[in-house]
């Protein structure tokens, strides 16, 4: 499924000829691309990832939002 450069990191600038896919990772922490699998970590379980193809390159772009707080007194 190809998406929009358009996303929730802002506006990514691509080179010329990129494809973007998305993919969503297994609870194993692949996902599978063309038939192929592969390990891309167990900490983004269940999230949607952005691939980038670019001629022989399989590029892998997430991001991990975390919001932690913590009592000072």
């Amino acid at each position: 499924m190809n998406v929009s450069t358009n996303s929730q990191s802002g506006n990514a600038q691509f080179p010329e000829g990129a494809s973007i896919f998305s993919r969503k990772v297994a609870r194993s922490g692949h996902i599978s691309y063309e038939g192929r699998p592969y390990f891309v970590s167990k900490a983004l379980a269940g999230r949607y990832i952005r691939l980038v193809v670019l001629a022989d390159r399989l590029i892998v772009d997430t991001s991990i939002p975390l919001h932690k707080e913590y009592s000072l007194l």
